[in-house]
């Protein structure tokens, strides 16, 4: 049967954790992704140029595969268009969808910041409007997912924030309601996507979790100490989680 074959990573915070991510794709052998994800948070505070040295490792190793990130908290709202201008060779998705054959697989992936159920400190001060995007956000994922579902043999969820608080346990539980939503979780139950994949929980000790029938994959580096490989098959077949964290021997 089909497989499509991904590697997936967020939190790489520029140089903070380079060595980590470098170390981890030297060490992946034998395994060719179809596609590399990156789930948020790839550069620091907001430092466009930061991703540079990260996708020439990643063309250097892969060379042609295609890339799909989604922006997390430390890539700006303000600096999204730098991003997109400085970077078009990104499939970036910012609450849209895209549809890729990957390994003659019509993939669907639906990419978004996510939700959180309350605002950080910084927020509340500075951005008070998100309180209204995380509640509402949810309801587009719903509908961006049962959409691409209808022309995809596998729909991918990908998310900075956490979309469910199975994958974040390793965390205080106080800071839950600033790292991810159940909202989101709920969305997940409901619509039920192959595979979701997020970041942002640094010191989870829990990275997979089964949601119902869906598989969730938190691909933080710093939790995994890694770059996460997976292997799908389309429409609820098996899905096969591969080594999670993949010969990154530094420590962040």
């Amino acid at each position: 049967m089909t497989v499509v074959k991904i590697c997936a990573v967020g939190d790489v915070h520029g140089s903070r954790y380079f060595s980590v991510f470098t170390a981890s794709l030297k060490a992946i052998v034998g395994f060719k992704p179809d596609v590399f994800i990156f789930a948020g948070d790839m550069v620091d505070e907001g430092r466009v140029d930061d991703l540079d040295p990260i996708l020439k490792v990643v063309r250097e190793k892969f060379p042609g595969i295609p890339i799909v990130a989604v922006f997390g908290n430390e890539e700006y709202h303000e600096l999204e268009n730098k991003f997109l201008k400085r970077y078009p060779e990104v499939i970036w998705l910012n609450d849209t969808p895209a549809i890729l054959t990957l390994n003659n697989v019509r993939v669907g992936f639906v990419g978004t910041r996510g939700a959180l159920e309350k605002l950080t400190f910084w927020q509340r001060r500075h951005k008070p409007e998100l309180e209204i995007v995380y509640k509402e956000r949810p309801k587009i994922i719903k509908k961006l997912v049962t959409e691409v579902r209808k022309y995809s043999d596998m729909v991918i969820l990908i998310s900075h924030y956490a979309p469910t608080f199975l994958t974040v346990k390793g965390e205080p539980e106080k800071v839950y309601p600033y790292m991810g939503s159940r909202d989101m979780e709920r969305v997940i139950r409901e619509v039920k996507p192959e595979i979701v994949i997020h970041a942002h929980a640094h010191n989870a000790r829990k990275v997979e979790a089964l949601l119902d029938s869906v598989r969730v994959y938190n691909v933080s580096l710093p939790a995994r100490k890694g770059i996460t490989l997976i292997e799908a098959r389309p429409r609820r077949t098996l899905l096969t989680f591969i080594g999670g964290n993949v010969g990154a021997t530094s420590k962040p």
